[in-house]
């Protein structure tokens, strides 16, 4: 009887530990707009542009390249890929849901050689889920590029991609 209860309170007292640890999703907040990126790490997270690492990830989240967007702004069934031809459009999307509205969230693209080519910002509305970039690749050269992703002082991602001979392209 006595091992019984000592059984019984190790299991709750694991499943209180574990309800503990479950992580909540993130609601946005305006009071945490992130208006301004960096591009450098600030230490410390005392202005609006200092997140923490955790708090920039969960902004944004699950980044894709693809050759075509779908309806909801992710990349289409079917259109994820990272080999281009010269001329076609690169599209990333991102999952923007748990970020607070009006925050800034930029790209930088790299060409060979990791030269800088190209940045845009944009600022996530109201109810959006996903924030998409576009680049055209027209003047671009065959090779290797990338975009890195940040909010605040944080880069949260980088996407590889190529510029490829067309008859290579769209996978």
């Amino acid at each position: 009887m006595k091992i019984t209860q000592i059984s019984l309170s190790l299991v709750l007292l694991a499943g209180l530990s574990l309800a503990a640890c479950k992580k909540e999703a993130a609601e946005p907040n305006p009071n945490e707009v992130t208006p301004v990126v960096t591009e450098q790490e600030v230490p410390g997270t005392a202005a609006q542009s200092d997140l923490s690492p955790m708090a920039a990830e969960a902004r944004v989240d699950d980044v894709s390249t693809g050759h075509a967007l779908g309806a909801d702004g992710a990349i289409a069934d079917g259109q994820s890929g990272d080999d281009f031809a010269p001329g076609e459009t690169v599209h990333i999307a991102m999952k923007v849901g748990d970020t607070p509205a009006g925050s800034a969230v930029k790209i930088i693209w790299f060409g060979p050689g990791e030269k800088r080519i190209d940045e845009t910002t944009k600022t996530v509305d109201a109810g959006q889920t996903y924030l998409n970039f576009e680049a055209d690749t027209k003047d671009w050269a065959k090779g290797d590029y990338k975009a890195e992703i940040w909010i605040g002082d944080e880069k949260v991602n980088t996407e590889s991609f190529q510029v490829v001979d067309a008859a290579n392209a769209g996978r």
